[in-house]
């Protein structure tokens, strides 16, 4: 075995990621994960639906077993939190102590940003750890009445798994429609609708204002003055990158760790992955952390393969998610924040649809509702630069 030794500091998707490439790619050094929960590492799109529904056990998520990181010759440190980081000695602290390092790659992710309310001790949740969805999940069995702060991707989520359960769900969003930044303001208006059409009280356009209750939450009160009962508030504002451990390790931050185009973040080897990484796309000029499943994955193949010898031009990813909201599956692909909106097939208002977005030269976004065939089409049309003007014969044939 070779003597290098690569630390890897978080233990999600990024992290299992980014040893698995290694090894791919015949990196034979020792690795290290330093994940900070007590648990395994798992996958966490399944929390907000299927753990919430009870289809999936929490157990059920992880990405291997033990048995399979002792194959693949990973070293798992579960319950070791990173604590500091001292690029000048190579050393990554922890509460059990500093662990050395040759290369360091960043996968500490981030965390959901905190209620801004005073909030009672029970009965207020956010979801991001797979101990989060099981303790909502309890709640669920016991409590038949709903807020859900916040009608972005995981508050949407959460939204309809309440409602596949039969209970009174009301969603609150201060942005007018739900998911504008993501879809843009034509789509996001069949959101809402899809919403409402399910049974969920979809309030946009309003926020919390205060959380009522004493020792438990028992309603909540919006800006507009209305009182809204509840036995479960589930936030979903957002999320917050963990660097708060980069302090003083002449590393910059800034909503995330800042890197260069190779996912470098200043030391030539002090790497990052998934959702605390910030980095300039060439393709765009943008800079923006990726916080999606599919750009964490790229984003470890990328630094596996820097590490390992190989020498790719700077990380490119276009923005890839998906989601399933009351039975139905959406996929997105590219960039919404384009002039440019066409329905492709399908309506908006109907059960299926592929939506174009378009720069005035090329298609540069799509989104399809439940037509998976056409989507994968209308993706392949995009990244081959397809001409706005010849989008529905790419896409419809």
């Amino acid at each position: 075995m070779g003597t290098r030794r690569v630390v890897v500091a978080g233990g999600g998707l990024a992290a299992v990621r980014v040893t698995e490439f290694l090894r791919r790619r015949g990196f034979d050094g020792s690795v290290v994960v330093l994940g900070d929960e007590p648990h395994l590492p798992y996958d966490r799109p399944p929390l907000s639906k299927e753990v919430l529904t009870g289809k999936v056990g929490p157990q059920n998520v992880t990405f291997k077993d033990e048995l399979a990181f002792a194959e693949l010759d990973v070293e798992l440190r579960t319950g070791c939190a990173v604590l500091g980081l001292d690029p000048g000695r190579g050393v990554v602290e922890t509460a059990a102590g500093p662990v050395p390092y040759d290369d360091l790659v960043v996968c500490t992710g981030a965390r959901p940003r905190p209620v801004p309310w005073n909030a009672p001790p029970e009965g207020v949740f956010v979801l991001r750890t797979v101990d989060d969805a099981a303790a909502i999940r309890a709640e669920l069995e016991r409590c038949p009445t709903v807020v859900v702060a916040g009608a972005g991707f995981v508050g949407a989520e959460v939204a309809s798994s309440a409602r596949a359960l039969g209970l009174d769900v009301t969603v609150v969003e201060v942005q007018p429609t739900p998911l504008v930044r993501a879809v843009g303001p034509q789509v996001a208006a069949a959101f809402v609708s899809m919403h409402r059409d399910n049974g969920t009280d979809l309030r946009c356009g309003v926020g919390i204002a205060e959380i009522l209750g004493r020792g438990r939450v028992e309603a909540v009160r919006l800006t507009d003055g209305s009182v809204r009962p509840c036995d479960l508030l589930v936030a979903g504002l957002g999320v917050v990158p963990n660097v708060e451990w980069l302090a003083g390790s002449g590393l910059r931050v800034d909503d995330g760790l800042v890197c260069d185009g190779q996912l470098c973040a200043g030391p030539s080897n002090v790497h990052a992955a998934g959702d605390v990484a910030r980095w300039t796309d060439p393709r765009t000029g943008r800079s923006a952390r990726g916080q999606q499943w599919m750009v964490a994955v790229e984003q470890a193949r990328h630094v596996a393969n820097r590490l390992t010898g190989g020498a790719p031009g700077p990380f490119t990813s276009g923005r890839y998610f998906w989601t399933h909201q009351y039975g139905h599956h959406f996929q997105f692909a590219g960039d919404a924040c384009a002039p440019d909106v066409r329905v492709l097939c399908g309506a908006l208002e109907a059960g299926e649809f592929v939506v174009g977005y378009g720069d005035g030269r090329r298609l540069v976004g799509v989104l399809a509702k439940n037509r998976s065939a056409a989507f994968v089409r209308a993706k392949t049309a995009m990244d081959r630069g397809v001409a706005w003007d010849e989008v529905d014969g790419a896409v419809l044939g």
